[in-house]
């Protein structure tokens, strides 16, 4: 580090801005600048400022080739959370800026969120209560958790973790990935083709990454295979399910449920069908949002910003 050198860092991702402001800490040699939108900066607005910038807190910012190239004096990029598919990662490590994330931060949240769809679409929670506010008093019948078959599209922690919840609630797991997997030692976990999981899951959950041959994976050919008693979970990127094919299922009934936490566009807006269907549960984009690993995920970015400043 120079000596007496100040570095400029800009701040994009609300929660760390939330974080950095309440402990009210000045730090040596950084220097702040906190820019608020409800989603990341587009890369044309990061064009016009990232130049000032030595290092940069990020949300899903669009941060492009185009956005690195104009980054003269950007050393570090540390990504709030994992997901970095909106960060050209390649080009800026080509371009000497050292990229950081938080590997495995929100497992056992995105996994106890999911399993709340479960448990809510079991015992048709979210309907029982919109009736109830009507003036009803509806008697739905529910089903059973016990032995039904979660199919899980991604196996990696928040899969895992995701299975170890399902199964202690007596609950089976068939899952797929094109990653090589380590041989599952339970015989309640059994990694399968993708075909076979479509036939046979009660409950489809997504929690792949976003890449080229996961893009619109879950679509109406994929969603044909599955039973009608069946239901979808997207916890992981909105593209990996075919929305516009998703609403048409499930308001024809060829499957029974869906839940989505991530859509293609966010936040929605008010013309997307999936918010007039009864069976679908919609979440926005927070599964992530538990106290506690929002703390340790804080305090880690921050660390790594330091780490990539060599401070």
């Amino acid at each position: 580090m120079t000596k007496n050198k100040t570095y400029k860092i800009l701040v994009t991702w609300r929660l760390m801005i939330k974080f950095l402001k309440n402990q009210n800490k000045s730090y040596k040699n950084i220097d702040f600048d906190f820019i608020q939108k409800k989603q990341g900066l587009i890369e044309k607005e990061l064009l016009n400022i990232i130049h000032k910038y030595d290092g940069i807190i990020c949300g899903d910012d669009q941060i492009t080739p185009k956005v690195i190239d104009n980054a003269k004096k950007l050393k570090v990029i540390s990504k709030w959370g994992t997901g970095m598919d909106t960060i050209s990662v390649d080009y800026a490590k080509k371009n000497k800026i050292r990229v950081f994330n938080t590997p495995n931060a929100f497992s056992k949240s995105v996994a106890q969120l999911a399993l709340s769809f479960i448990l809510s679409f079991s015992r048709h929670t979210f309907e029982t209560h919109n009736s109830i506010k009507k003036g009803d008093w509806p008697k739905y019948e529910g089903f059973l958790i016990k032995n039904k078959i979660v199919g899980i599209i991604g196996f990696g922690n928040i899969g895992k973790f995701i299975s170890k919840l399902v199964l202690k609630l007596g609950m089976k797991v068939i899952f797929n990935d094109i990653k090589k997997t380590k041989k599952i030692l339970n015989k309640n976990i059994k990694k399968v083709t993708l075909t076979k999981l479509l036939k046979n899951s009660d409950i489809l959950i997504t929690s792949c990454d976003l890449n080229k041959s996961s893009f619109n994976l879950i679509n109406k050919s994929k969603l044909a295979l599955m039973k009608k008693t069946s239901g979808v979970i997207n916890i992981s990127r909105g593209g990996v399910i075919n929305e516009n094919d998703l609403y048409q299922f499930l308001k024809k009934e060829k499957i029974a449920f869906g839940a989505l936490d991530v859509f293609l566009k966010e936040p929605i807006n008010k013309q997307n069908k999936l918010i007039n269907l009864k069976n679908c549960i919609l979440s926005s984009h927070n599964a992530f949002n538990t106290a506690e690993e929002v703390r340790n995920v804080n305090i880690n970015t921050l660390k790594n910003i330091f780490k990539g400043l060599k401070i």
